[in-house]
């Protein structure tokens, strides 16, 4: 493909990712992009992060999904290894197919010579993987530069989606009730081994001092643990 060529698929896209509205549209256009403009690519598919781990999001062939859940059935693979590692994996698998013990066998059943898996980050964040299969043989390092420029229109798309966002704050809401609570426990657990309570007892005393101080149990907890910090 002439450079011409591609400044044109990217500009179509840009437009497509304009008028789309919903994140899947979005990406399924790239997606389709990438077997248009990556030179050797017969099938993409697009893994967007769930929670820390990856989960197809758009595909453009059944190949291409096939591929994806044994990497995600097997922990092994090189969409798994650019999603944990941030980096691109480019794999010949006549060559390199030791690499992948569990992937490259089925990959080579279904007739796939080469893999290519872009992360697409926001910040120091992996979003999403954007990968590639060619049944041709192993991609080169033109598809890879252009498969990171399409990396980056995922990692646009990803970001910008009320979709993302929403997913975003419900982890990060897990996450902080999960320290929440965590600190809870370290409380009363201090107030087991320091006041000989029982852990009964101990949730006993952290809901009376957050009921007398007009406090959080939470509020309280931190409390506990912080006076237990200075006075070591």
């Amino acid at each position: 493909m002439s450079s011409d060529d591609l400044v044109n698929v990217l500009q179509q896209l840009a437009e497509v990712l304009q008028t789309q509205r919903t994140l899947g549209a979005a990406l399924a256009g790239i997606a389709e992009a990438a077997t248009v403009s990556v030179p050797g690519c017969d099938a993409a598919s697009i893994a967007i992060s769930i929670a820390g781990r990856p989960a197809t999001a758009a595909v453009t062939a059944r190949v291409a999904l096939e591929l994806d859940m044994v990497q995600y059935d097997t922990q092994d693979g090189p969409c798994l290894t650019a999603f944990q590692s941030m980096s691109t994996i480019r794999v010949d698998l006549v060559e390199q197919g030791d690499a992948f013990p569990h992937f490259a066998p089925a990959a080579r059943r279904k007739g796939i010579r080469g893999v290519l898996s872009v992360p697409a980050t926001w910040g120091d964040e992996v979003v999403a993987t954007l990968n590639l299969y060619s049944r041709s043989g192993p991609f080169d390092e033109s598809s890879e530069s252009i498969a990171a420029v399409l990396g980056a229109q995922v990692a646009i798309a990803v970001s910008r989606s009320p979709e993302f966002a929403a997913a975003r704050g419900v982890v990060e809401q897990a996450q902080r009730d999960a320290d929440d609570e965590a600190d809870v426990n370290l409380a009363a657990g201090l107030l087991m081994v320091n006041a000989s309570r029982t852990a009964e007892q101990a949730e006993g005393l952290l809901r009376q001092a957050a009921n007398r101080d007009e406090r959080t149990i939470l509020e309280i907890a931190q409390r506990i643990i912080q006076q237990h910090h200075t006075s070591r």
